[in-house]
């Protein structure tokens, strides 16, 4: 590819993160120095965002709980801010993203197994074997299989961000829900 078209893609792709971020209000400075310093990982990355989005059997709740409850673990700002916005977006109950951010108290019970799992997951802790025969019982395998996705794909900002110095996470910020 020439070096206009490559300009063009550059600008197309700076143009959806601008899009991104006035929709969340959320600071994608990290992708735009990603793309700019890292043209190939970003690339990649951009291949590891629809696996952060997959939800094919779960039901909104149910996975918007995991993911929440595993962003929290990895940061205590912006990015828990983001998840809030989108979880509220798929339709999840304003009252249960508050119970979520108060660490699962107030959730039906099945959903508050389902916040201490993912949880337990993102604090690569063994998962007690009440609570994961509690989760077997209630899910199938299948749905394990998206919440482990869920879970892990969810770290995966805090991380990079952490990781490439843009991280407030030590700032407390007023989740807004």
């Amino acid at each position: 590819m020439n070096i206009f078209g490559l300009k063009l893609i550059k600008t197309l792709v700076l143009k959806k993160i601008g899009q991104f971020e006035s929709h969340y209000k959320y600071d994608s400075g990290y992708m735009r120095d990603m793309l700019e310093y890292s043209p190939a990982g970003f690339a990649k990355f951009n291949k590891f965002l629809p696996l952060s989005k997959h939800r094919e059997k779960l039901r909104p709740t149910d996975y918007w709980i995991a993911k929440l409850a595993a962003v929290q673990v990895a940061d205590c700002g912006e990015c828990v801010q983001l998840n809030v916005r989108m979880a509220l977006e798929a339709g999840v109950p304003k009252n249960f993203v508050q119970a979520v951010l108060k660490g699962g108290e107030g959730l039906p019970d099945y959903l508050i197994d389902t916040y201490k799992y993912a949880e337990s997951v993102a604090k690569n802790e063994v998962v007690d074997s009440d609570l994961m025969s509690r989760m077997e019982k209630h899910y199938d395998k299948t749905a394990l299989m998206e919440f482990s996705l869920c879970i892990a794909t969810g770290m995966v900002f805090p991380l990079i961000k952490r990781a490439l110095g843009y991280a407030k996470s030590c700032k407390l910020v007023n989740i807004e829900v």
